[in-house]
């Protein structure tokens, strides 16, 4: 039967705009009480993982470095992984982590210096990441350590931006070498024109067995020398003998104009072709290598010069071919400033650190090819010497022949008047 339209109306009451209101908020309250219900559990997963133990790593400078960390959770542990970063490169993972899988565990992780070499007396940050069963994770707060060569006691002196550490010497030989680069700084920037470093710490090693730890991540057996221009760290091999001045003034020169390159450059260094980057350090020795001259000049008469376009690269890794390199790139960059000045030079690596190409670069700043700047070279400053010293040299040539040539003449004119005074009387008698 059919209610009365009436009747129906009575029997279902409205619901009202206040009660449809309160069953939205108590709607939207239970939403956020599972929100917070699941928040809460997250955090009760990452808080059920806790760091017992973290102690700094332990390291054999050059051999290997230790980290530990003992942690604890209500549900087992199932993975543990450490990650470390150095300054100039991003984060790396290490694989091998061992522990025992459990609600308290010890992790350790052991990595071989000589096969992952890190960057000597830089700041190493590192942080562990830990997963329980249930899901949780715990990432702790990085930490950080120096790796600083600890097998020695290091005296130090500071002038302004510049630290020198030894460890062989008196603190007369300290001063020898901060003097040394404190003079040389303004010297060799003349060309470069980079703002001057907030810091430079100079490290002098007594011995290359003793700096071989430290130069390790070069990967040249033959170096004895390295900077790190990001880090604004030099490494040297210095003795502290009678030729440590010596030494000083072509070395820590050397290796502060690769520091204030990398100032002059910022993130661009790379773009910097070895032949300037090392020929300007060479530059800057001031006292050239005695050996180059003839290393050119073999070069020269075997026809073995190394193409521009090969020193866009890094050096060669044998020691002859590098030596060759290093002779080649001081005497390009002598030509070049020789040629177009400090200015050029200026304007050469200006186009460097625009992050232009080794060929685009130098086309850029001196209107020269790779190519036609090896073939100016040559002509020159290499074959252009021979007729440069036939040209000085002739003239004495020339007087030297005639000082052995009058001897002999007068010899000879004597010879032909003995002969003609024995021929006389044999003459008269016919």
């Amino acid at each position: 039967m059919r209610l009365p339209r009436q009747l129906a109306l009575t029997q279902w009451p409205r619901v009202s705009r206040p009660a449809v209101s309160a069953a939205r908020g108590l709607v939207a309250l239970a939403l956020l009480a599972a929100w917070f219900s699941a928040a809460w559990q997250a955090v009760q997963a990452q808080a059920g993982i806790s760091v017992v133990e973290a102690p700094p790593p332990v390291f054999e400078f050059g051999q290997s470095v230790e980290f530990r960390l003992v942690a604890r959770s209500a549900e087992p542990i199932t993975r543990v992984e450490l990650y470390w970063q150095t300054p100039e490169a991003p984060a790396s993972r290490w694989p091998a982590v061992s522990f025992v899988r459990g609600r308290e565990i010890e992790a350790r992780a052991s990595i071989d210096l000589a096969n992952y070499p890190l960057p000597p007396f830089a700041t190493i940050r590192y942080w562990w990441v830990l997963e329980a069963a249930a899901g949780g994770t715990l990432t702790t707060e990085t930490a950080a350590f120096d790796y600083a060569d600890n097998r020695f006691s290091w005296q130090r002196r500071t002038s302004g931006a510049l630290t020198v550490h030894w460890y062989s010497g008196d603190e007369g030989f300290g001063q020898t070498a901060l003097a040394a680069a404190t003079h040389a700084l303004p010297r060799i920037n003349r060309d470069i024109r980079a703002p001057l470093p907030e810091h430079v710490d100079l490290y002098l090693y007594a011995t290359e067995a003793d700096a071989k730890a430290a130069l390790q991540r070069v990967g040249r057996a033959w170096a004895d020398g390295h900077a790190d221009p990001k880090l604004g760290v030099i490494i040297v091999v210095v003795p502290a003998d009678l030729r440590s001045d010596f030494v000083l003034q072509g070395k820590v020169p050397h290796e502060m104009t690769h520091v204030l390159l990398y100032r002059a450059t910022g993130e661009n260094f790379g773009s910097v072709p070895t032949w300037l980057n090392e020929g300007l350090a060479v530059m800057n020795q001031g006292q050239r290598d005695s050996q180059y001259p003839t290393l050119l000049a073999n070069a020269r008469d075997t026809r073995g010069f190394l193409s521009l376009a090969e020193l866009c690269g890094a050096l060669p890794a044998e020691a002859e071919p590098a030596r060759l390199a290093y002779a080649q790139s001081d005497s390009v960059v002598r030509y070049v400033r020789g040629r177009f000045g400090s200015e050029g030079l200026h304007r050469l690596i200006r186009a460097y650190a625009g992050g232009a190409s080794c060929d685009a670069g130098l086309q850029n700043s001196l209107g020269l090819s790779l190519a036609e700047l090896q073939a100016d070279w040559l002509r020159e400053a290499i074959y252009g010497n021979e007729a440069g010293t036939w040209a000085s040299t002739a003239p004495w040539l020339v007087i030297a022949g005639l000082v052995l040539m009058t001897p002999l003449l007068w010899l000879i004119a004597l010879a032909r008047r003995a002969r003609g005074a024995r021929a006389a009387p044999n003459n008269r008698m016919v």
